[in-house]
């Protein structure tokens, strides 16, 4: 358990530049969509700083002067320039979120793809819960630097530049003055910053634990039920939550000490702008109604610069997020098409000798395996747990190659599976598995897979061959039937029978039986094994099974055992042999497709 829920280590520190380096190819998908954003934004910061200005003007050349109708003729662009700017902020705001959702759906479909022709060899070392969270809450945090976070960023910058300039233009002497303290206030809110993101990067590590402990926990609930282990992982899940809770606590804590520091510099420029505003309007250096311009322009300070800070938080959240979800992304996808084509594959196999380990550091799984199938040749393959079975048809599907001249070949018609594509090498080769997945849609859904070109007559065909229709009438189903996901409402021989006709369903040259009889009921068994007689034929076929019922009739019978071939030769011969397929035939011990 403790190796399952190692730490999420990132590789790599990510800054901001390099998060909307690697977003913006997402970003350019829509140009006119991004450009129209950002005018508007430009259009809502030169409205903000319009409205002081002509506050501070109605002051010096209406009021002062008491010319009534000069104050109504601002007071009236007053309100047409507030108009206006109320319109700029609702469209900035929903074309940056409308843009932001694009790009959003742009990257979370290619993550989605990209992790799709990812290797088996992926998943099989990466907790599924921690690949789930990157493609649903690490999305989603990212996603909201454009649909929250870049719009408020942009227009609060654009804002604060316009009032700094609005500033400078009554009195650069007042303006200097008053934002003089400012680098003292924005070094020490940015170092508040830093200390967010270490700690928003250990809160998303934790995070992506305990979804996989999560993840893990529903994926096994029937072995922690059987097991009593309810109460175990209830308190292991609570420490893991525990952690998780006190590192949210440590981003509430940096978070609470932004508030303060933001309103002390807030005190700190309106006292200095009055101080000293004050003194030069008593000199008579600066007009009463500039000085109240400038004193509207200061109290707007405080604004655009907390919501930039906060952006900034929001940043730090988003660049853990950006790290996780890229890191993903380098992961090296699996090439599935780059190979030769098969054109009419006959389905000579040869297995010329192979050896195979998964690690250097780990042994050798297959050793020295040699064996010659002729097309539409039936070869069953037994042996006990660890014997190498289910890593042969692992490295005939290609999920993982030879490494090496020096640890044999596998050919195709002649061909090294090494120049095939992955792409035209799976389609050749059927699979059916001891446990096959079944998705959660209809009966159709799950034999066609998505591919909308295969008519209702070529199901129920499938479905004929393997004996399925008799089921479906018995169960009152048809092809509209629900299934729930795993197949959770039929029984394991159901789905059984929708895998076998699954494969029918494509017609495959070349076939492999994976324990495909295994813990069913004594009636799905005999239609499968009637299924299994028709399919064959024709075809190079792999069987792996522990029941003799199954292999009896096969071509070729080769018994493996710690990687190697103790025997092979058909069921008869192999009796008579009397040597290790013998023992365990008359023992009753039990073949097994488990791969160590």
């Amino acid at each position: 358990m403790a190796e399952f829920l190692s730490e999420d280590k990132i590789k790599t520190t990510m800054t901001l530049r390099q998060m909307l380096a690697g977003l913006w190819p997402f970003a350019k998908r829509n140009p006119v969509l991004l450009t129209a954003s950002a005018l508007s934004v430009v259009g809502v910061g030169i409205t903000s700083r319009l409205l002081p200005n002509l506050i501070g003007r109605a002051v010096d050349l209406g009021i002062q002067n008491g010319r009534l109708q000069v104050v109504r003729e601002i007071a009236l662009w007053f309100l047409g320039v507030e108009i206006l700017h109320t319109f700029l902020m609702f469209q900035s705001q929903f074309l940056f979120n409308w843009f932001g959702n694009r790009m959003l759906t742009h990257l979370r479909a290619e993550l989605l793809n990209h992790t799709q022709h990812l290797p088996l060899d992926y998943f099989n070392r990466t907790p599924l819960g921690r690949t789930v969270t990157r493609l649903t809450n690490d999305t989603a945090t990212l996603g909201e630097v454009f649909t929250d976070g870049l719009i408020s960023l942009i227009e609060a910058g654009i804002i604060l530049l316009s009032i700094v300039i609005a500033m400078l233009l009554i009195s650069w002497k007042l303006t200097l003055v008053t934002l003089i303290s400012a680098p003292v206030f924005l070094y020490a809110a940015f170092k508040i910053t830093e200390s967010i993101r270490l700690i928003l990067r250990d809160s998303k590590t934790k995070l992506s634990v305990l979804n996989s402990y999560v993840a893990e926990n529903l994926n096994g609930i029937k072995v922690i039920q059987i097991f009593a282990r309810t109460g175990r992982n209830h308190g292991r899940f609570l420490q893991l939550s525990r952690e998780y809770r006190d590192v949210a606590l440590d981003s509430i804590k940096s978070y609470a000490k932004m508030q303060p520091i933001m309103n002390i510099f807030n005190g700190v420029t309106i006292t200095a702008a009055l101080y000293y505003g004050g003194y030069l309007g008593h000199e008579g250096w600066l007009p009463l109604g500039a000085m109240v311009a400038f004193l509207m322009h200061t109290q707007d300070v405080i604004h655009p610069l907390r919501d930039m800070l906060e952006k900034f938080q929001q940043f730090q959240n988003s660049l853990t997020s950006a790290e996780r979800v890229f890191q993903l992304f380098d992961e090296k996808e699996e090439n599935t098409a780059t190979g030769l084509e098969i054109q009419t594959p006959r389905g000579d196999l040869h297995f010329e000798h192979v050896r195979f380990r998964y690690a250097p550091e780990l042994p050798w799984v297959l050793e020295d395996f040699d064996l010659q199938i002729q097309a539409g040749q039936s070869v069953a393959i037994v042996g006990r747990t660890g014997s190498g079975k289910s890593t042969l048809i692992a490295l005939l599907q290609r999920f993982y190659d030879l490494q090496g001249p020096d640890n044999g070949r596998i050919l195709l018609d002649q061909v090294p599976l090494e120049q095939l594509s992955r792409r035209a090498l799976r389609r050749t080769i059927g699979v059916v598995q001891q446990d096959n997945f079944i998705f959660r849609g209809t009966v159709r859904d799950n034999l066609h897979l998505g591919d909308t070109s295969v008519t209702d007559e070529q199901l129920w065909q499938a479905l004929r061959a393997v004996g399925s229709p008799a089921w479906l009438e018995r169960a009152g189903r048809n092809l509209d039937t629900w299934v729930e996901e795993k197949g959770a409402n039929l029984s394991v021989g159901e789905r059984q029978l929708i895998a076998f006709a699954r494969i029918l369903v494509f017609s495959p040259p070349l076939l492999v039986l994976d324990e495909a009889t295994a813990n069913i009921d004594s009636e799905s068994e005999l239609l499968i094994q009637q299924a299994t007689q028709k399919i064959i034929q024709g075809r190079t076929s792999i069987i792996i099974a522990h029941r003799l019922s199954t292999i009896r009739e096969c071509n070729l019978i080769v018994v493996l055992d710690q990687g190697r071939i103790r025997e092979k030769g058909t069921h008869a011969e192999l009796l008579r042999h009397n040597g290790q397929y013998a023992h365990l035939a008359e023992a009753g011990v039990k073949f097994t497709a488990t791969e160590a």
